[in-house]
């Protein structure tokens, strides 16, 4: 497990409730990815790492965040996965907000060899990579999913991790790099 770019991605994080843990995990400590949202509404960025025994995976969704944005009172919606343990989310705007955000133009990954045939390559050499680092909090907890009794609130996190954009579909083009939201 690692999180290979950026180098110096980290997850920094304090839980209270349901779960009570403060988390610092750097990149050789975890996954971290990030795209655009299936919906094509912003973007999200995904870390998990180990809490102890416990696996842990964190996923920050900023509907209104375009590619390449910097921003402040960015909304998130927060959802939080405990392996073996349950789902919780904070589900809807204005729970949770990047305080600060901001998003760097990064390098394509190194070149990979070409997939065995018959197979697909994972890298697609057209997508556009960005770094993102975040600050940000939430004013109210992250429920369970289902019943809704169980919360966690993340008081406070701090991330860098990695997005990466594919292709626009045919007929758009790429906002500028500087482009920003809020």
């Amino acid at each position: 497990m690692s999180c290979q770019a950026p180098p110096d991605a980290f997850l920094d994080a304090r839980l209270a409730g349901a779960l009570e843990a403060a988390i610092a995990w750097r990149a050789a400590d975890m996954d971290c990815d990030g795209m655009r949202r299936p919906d094509g509404q912003g973007l999200r960025v995904t870390f998990a790492g180990s809490r102890g025994a416990e696996r842990l995976t964190l996923v920050f969704a900023a509907p209104k965040l375009a590619e390449g944005a910097a921003g402040r009172a960015v909304p998130v919606n927060v959802t939080l996965i405990r392996e073996g343990g349950g789902m919780y989310s904070t589900r809807g705007e204005g729970k949770c907000l990047l305080d600060s955000v901001e998003q760097r133009a990064m390098d394509p990954p190194a070149a990979v060899a070409p997939p065995p045939p018959g197979l697909h390559a994972t890298i697609d050499p057209s997508a556009r990579h960005w770094s993102i680092e975040a600050h940000g909090f939430c004013l109210e907890p992250a429920r369970a999913v289902g019943d809704g009794r169980d919360a966690i609130l993340l008081s406070t996190f701090d991330f860098r991790g990695q997005l990466t954009w594919e292709p626009d579909p045919p007929g758009t083009s790429p906002p500028p790099a500087a482009a920003a939201s809020h």
